[in-house]
């Protein structure tokens, strides 16, 4: 097993070449062990680039070679080829079709899609989607296909750069089209990245930095581009030479040593190394130099070095496993403008629901450096307060000021130390400051609105130490004011929180622990009864939180912001947990999806043809397709409720 102090400092001076990324180290249990040599078929390929897609049937690709399908039989390998030599080749099965992606000697990308034929059994292309030109000069390529989200390809070149691209054809009938590719994000790989690979079920991808080893990082767009050590190059770890060609089959990660005839394996389920094998080819050793295996027919392609010939063979792999609750992910609908600051500005989202015009409802969105915007449901920025630091906003409706109908939201206010308290016409959704609330927090942070069966109204304000204050609102003939009417603890800091007014109970999220619920009425109690608590589902940091109540639902959605998801929980008690999703990217509409998300609101209102069963609103920490200032995303109720039956 790797010294743990070796393995740190090998990392940390790795990490010198990290601009975007953050490292760390991850230990690795071991049970060495070196296996008989794995035997490699000769077949009639040319190139370097080989795809078995059954036992007689191969795509491959080279430098000095068209792309080509060929088979193994009488001799006779070219069934089709293409009119471009190429480099690079990696392919999915999306849909039951076959798709695979490669450069040309243009440096443009082929996004190519491969049926195949019931009477003949043959592989046939229907479609070729080609791209533009790329600019810079490539050292790997490897596809990722999400689960409900558009393909994708990881570029490294040679300046230690990664580029993750969304990959659309421009049609889907033509057999030729143009191939739209997107700029997802960028970030830094290290000198020597050449070959990299990514594991769908875990959305992982694997890159080799050729002296030092192979590196693991999130491959979802939307993530950290931090990444962790999985192995070392000697004398810290068991890659004897320079980290080569990776390939994932079934539960197993291989990793070639560069040009060597020797390949370790690894179980993906929990990154236990399993040991080291050799390959040979008519009883000589094979110089390892591109590693490649089907999704058709688990067979692996390799490119010998040494005889300059592509072989075949299967790799003793451990049998794939279904990953256990596997997060979904649902597309978000739309987007607002971007907040008008740069960094981490926009924080929380609450919804007014137009009571004559349900399709003319706003959304209210915290600019936490500047203001206090107001979205149609389109996005559009339609109105800015610019009031200061407001962190959490509420809405509440059915209110009077000054004795006459008015809606209201309020808003901790990080400056004054204050309830930031807005009044909004019920006829016509135009949002005016109304007047604040003092607090005696130093430090005020989250907040939530609570109105109960009397009509009383109330905020809830929490600071960063874990206190919360309890005010009744009260109309006057001078305007709103407040009155303190409780105060409670929690431990660590705090910030989301959500009354469920029927049932007269507030839930607090302590971002670093737990989910709690207690009374919201003045004299309740402030013991608390735990809802959820930190683990594999829930991540910290807990954020932002919302009720969505009909008459035959109750349900606690709870951002999960150290995963990028949303749980979903019975807001009734026991609690129980129903499931959780994350919001991906839509490729049609262009939108990306949402991350590190701080707040969230939803509501269960008909809001027109749009969002007939409701809307869900979450803060978007890193908005991307462009990358711009962040903002917030909008995700129909339906395609939640789809999830949460299915």
């Amino acid at each position: 097993m790797m010294n743990n102090s070796h393995r740190l400092l090998l990392t940390t001076l790795s990490c010198t070449s990290l601009l975007m990324a953050g490292c760390a180290a991850t230990p690795q249990t071991s049970t060495s062990h070196t296996t008989s040599p794995l035997q490699a078929q000769a077949t009639l390929a040319g190139g370097e680039h080989l795809l078995m897609l059954n036992e007689q049937h191969w795509l491959s690709i080279g430098p000095d070679h068209k792309l080509q399908l060929g088979q193994q039989a009488n001799g006779t390998a070219t069934i089709w080829q293409d009119q471009w030599h190429g480099e690079f080749l990696d392919s999915r099965i999306v849909d039951g079709k076959l798709m695979t992606v490669s450069v040309d000697d243009n440096q443009r990308l082929h996004l190519s899609t491969f049926v195949r034929s019931e009477q003949s059994g043959q592989y046939q292309r229907v479609q070729d989607a080609v791209g533009g030109v790329i600019n810079t000069p490539l050292e790997g390529l490897c596809l990722y296909a999400p689960r409900g989200d558009a393909m994708q390809v990881f570029l490294l070149d040679e300046n230690a750069n990664g580029q993750q691209l969304m990959l659309t054809p421009a049609s889907a009938d033509a057999s030729t089209t143009q191939l739209n590719t997107t700029l997802l994000r960028q970030f830094a790989t290290a000198p020597g990245a050449e070959y990299c690979v990514v594991d769908d079920d875990r959305d992982t991808l694997y890159i080799s930095e050729q002296a030092v080893g192979v590196w693991q990082m999130n491959a979802r767009a939307e993530s950290d581009p931090s990444r962790t050590m999985v192995e070392m190059a000697s004398p810290f770890g068991h890659i004897q030479g320079e980290a080569g060609a990776l390939a994932i089959q079934g539960n197993s990660l291989w990793i070639a040593e560069a040009e060597s005839d020797r390949i370790h394996q690894y179980q993906l389920d929990n990154g236990q190394y399993l040991g080291v094998d050799t390959l040979a080819a008519n009883g000589a050793a094979v110089a390892i130099d591109t590693l490649l295996v089907s999704p058709l027919s688990g067979q692996a392609g390799v490119f010998d070095k040494h005889s300059e010939q592509l072989l075949s063979l299967r790799l003793p792999s451990q049998p794939a496993i279904n990953v256990s609750d596997r997060i979904a992910t649902i597309a978000a609908t739309a987007e607002t403008d971007p907040v008008s600051t740069a960094g981490d500005a926009a924080d929380d989202p609450a919804i007014w629901v137009n009571p004559h015009n349900p399709a003319a409802s706003l959304i209210l969105g915290t600019n936490k450096k500047h203001a206090l915007n107001v979205y149609d449901l389109n996005g559009k920025q339609v109105q800015q307060l610019p009031v200061g630091r407001v962190n959490n906003v509420d809405v509440r409706q059915q209110f009077t000021l000054r004795g006459q109908p008015m809606d209201i939201a309020t808003a901790s206010h990080r400056d004054h130390k204050s309830i930031s308290l807005f009044a909004i016409n019920p006829d016509t959704g135009a949002v005016s400051s109304a007047g604040e609330i003092a607090t005696t927090l130093e430090s005020v942070y989250g907040l939530c609105m609570y109105k109960n069966s009397r009509n009383q109204m109330f905020a809830f304000i929490n600071s960063e130490n874990g206190e919360f204050e309890q005010y009744q609102i009260l109309d006057s003939d001078n305007g709103w004011h407040g009155k303190r009417v409780r105060q409670f603890a929690v431990a660590s800091q705090p910030e989301g929180c959500v009354a469920d007014d029927r049932a007269g109970r507030l839930f607090l999220g302590e971002e670093n622990r737990a989910v709690w619920t207690l009374g919201a009425e003045p004299a309740a109690s402030t013991r608390m009864t735990e809802v959820a608590t930190l683990g594999e589902k829930l991540v910290a940091d807990i954020e932002g939180m919302d009720i969505y109540q009909t008459e035959d639902a109750n349900y606690l959605v709870v951002s999960s912001q150290g995963n990028d998801s949303y749980l979903v929980y019975e807001a009734e008690a026991p609690f129980a947990y129903v499931g959780r999703f994350r919001v991906g990217l839509n490729a049609n509409k262009g939108i990306d999806g949402a991350s590190e998300t701080d707040g969230l609101t939803v509501t269960s209102a008909n809001l027109g043809d749009q969002y007939p069963q409701g809307l869900l609103v979450v803060q978007d920490g890193r908005n991307l397709l462009p990358e711009q200032h962040q903002n917030f995303k909008y995700v129909d109720w339906r395609d939640i409720r789809a999830l949460l039956t299915h």
